[in-house]
Formats: structure tokens, C-alpha cells, sequence
């Protein structure tokens, strides 16, 4: 059980991407105010408060004056009903993993950090999960609206090696994604899921198969493929990955780690194996965010 300091103010907040989707979000931030604020990113099917490690750095962070918000994005839960703001006001849309792009990220982490500006943020850390990493580095390495300070990667799965495990056929279906779509089809529910059971609409299903696909950016298992965007990126950096992790199938922690010191380019970066830890870190969250804690501290020697 998770005790909230007294020392902590939590609010609810509701916020708008670019695009006009309604963003439902928790601020959990120091009674004495801060300019700092770590943004937190959930995974595929995630929601802003799912994993027990988000309460945990909620309760941590503000004590060493950093703000947090965490925050649904588009592709929260498996389908979503949504709100998105238009000419004749609120309407409803569905979204969701299923109807969830990496190139729409920008519109969330955009509209979130207006949001927060607004409220007097002006030093940001974004920190992502599972899907989450993919969708920081895609937004820092394609003109980035905002300056980033600092981020923060949590289980860089590799999505290439994870179909190859555990979608097998994901091959065979490539093409006929791209059909539906050039026939204006793109919202259909394909005849195949993705892993972890998910349903994804053809527009989401070639966003993750295609073969120039921006979301192939951890490729732990076919390292030939490249790490594009993450390649790219110089922001000071923390990456923590759990040493048993679905998301890297069959690749070994040093392999892990030497990969994405091969291909990263920031001058910054600090890289870590979270040990016994799994890909949601249960069991080890508080683990967790002591590492991040005491990185940001710059109390680790590397």
C-alpha cells in the first residue's frame, strides 16, 4: 500500500491535444511550487494509472521538487470513447489502441505541455513506458514544437521482435491493411490482433507492420534494422529496462545495453538493467524510481 505525503497536492486535470482529443490527467505536485515537471507517457493498452510504479513516482518525485503528471493518451485502453473539442463543440470519437498512430503523438505531447505552460511549468522531462519510449523519440527526432531537458525510457520493447514471438502470421496480413486503407477503410478491425490480445484497425496494423514503419526503433533482435529516431537524439537521457522482459525476446541484458550504447548519440545517456525486474516492474517500483531519483540528483557514478 502506497501512503500519500502530506506534503503532496493531487489534482485532476483535463487537457487538450493539438487535435482537439480530450486528455484526462492526474498532477501530483510539491505544496511548494515547482517549474520542474516529469510527464509520463503510458504503453499499448495502458491507461495513466495502471502500473503501481506511476503512484509510486507520483508520491516520490514532488519530495526532490519535481512536479508529475500522467496523463491518458489517444491509445489508452484497448477502444476508448473520446471527447474532441470541434466547430459545434464536444463530440464524441472512438480511439484507443486500436485506432492509435506514433505520428499523432506529437498532437498529445504538444497539447499537454501548452496545458502546462500555462500553469507556470517551464523545465520538461517526458518519461515513457512500453509503447511510451517509441513515441518520445519519435516526437524528438521529428522537430520537436517544445524543448525537451531530460528524458526518461522505461522497457524499450522491440516491437519487430515482439510480432515475430508472438503474432507469428503478422506477415501475411501487411497487405491487406494497406488495401483497406487505399480503399478508405483505415478505422476497420482487422481479422488478426495484436499481441496481448488487442484489436487494432487497419490504420494501426500497418503503423505497426509496415517496413518503414516509425515505431521499429528498438530493434534489440534484428540490431541490422537500425535504432532510427533514437539514433537521432542528444537529450539527456536515463533508460531502465527490467532484466526479464517480453519486450526483448531472447536478448540477453548485455546485448541490451550494448546496442543502445552503439546507437545513441547523446553525450548524456545513462543505461540500466533493473534486476529480477519484469516489463510492468511490479515488485520492483520502488526500486525504480530510486534509480531515477538519484539519477536525476546526478548522485549515480557511471
Amino acid at each position: 500500500m502506497f501512503i500519500k505525503p502530506d506534503t503532496i497536492d493531487i489534482t485532476i486535470h483535463k487537457m487538450y491535444a493539438e487535435d482537439g482529443l480530450e486528455l484526462d490527467g492526474i498532477l501530483f505536485e510539491p505544496k511548494k511550487k515547482t517549474k520542474k515537471i516529469i510527464i509520463h507517457i503510458h504503453g499499448k493498452e495502458g491507461h495513466f494509472i495502471q502500473n503501481h510504479f506511476v503512484t509510486v513516482m507520483g508520491y516520490t518525485y514532488p519530495l526532490y521538487d519535481y512536479a508529475f503528471l500522467t496523463f491518458n493518451n489517444r491509445g489508452h485502453d484497448y477502444i476508448a470513447d473520446m471527447l474532441k473539442l470541434s466547430t459545434q463543440g464536444l463530440e464524441w470519437v472512438t480511439r484507443g489502441t486500436a485506432y492509435d498512430s506514433i505520428e499523432e503523438a506529437k498532437y498529445d505531447i504538444n497539447g499537454v505541455i501548452t496545458y502546462l505552460q500555462n500553469l507556470g511549468f517551464d523545465e520538461f522531462i517526458l518519461q515513457g513506458h512500453s509503447i511510451g519510449p517509441h513515441k518520445i523519440c519519435f516526437y524528438l527526432a521529428d522537430k520537436p514544437k517544445y524543448h525537451i531537458h531530460k528524458i526518461i525510457l522505461l522497457s524499450t520493447a522491440d516491437v519487430a521482435g515482439i510480432l515475430d514471438v508472438y503474432v507469428p502470421e503478422w506477415r501475411k496480413y501487411v497487405s491487406f491493411a494497406k488495401k483497406l486503407i487505399d480503399q478508405g477503410k483505415e478505422l476497420e478491425l482487422m481479422p488478426i490482433r495484436l499481441w496481448s490480445n488487442a484489436m487494432v484497425s487497419a490504420k494501426t496494423y500497418w503503423d505497426y507492420t509496415n517496413e518503414n514503419s516509425n515505431i521499429w526503433i528498438f530493434n534489440f533482435t534484428s540490431p541490422e534494422k537500425g535504432f532510427k529516431h533514437f539514433n537521432k537524439i542528444d537529450t539527456p537521457m536515463i533508460i531502465i529496462n527490467p532484466e526479464n522482459d517480453f519486450g526483448c525476446p531472447g536478448v540477453t541484458s548485455d546485448k541490451r545495453i550494448k546496442l543502445l550504447k552503439k546507437n545513441t548519440v547523446s553525450k548524456k545517456s545513462t543505461f540500466i538493467i533493473l534486476k529480477d525486474a519484469i516489463h510492468n516492474f511490479a515488485q520492483s517500483e520502488e526500486k525504480l524510481t530510486e534509480q531515477i531519483v538519484l539519477w536525476l540528483k546526478n548522485q549515480l557514478v557511471f
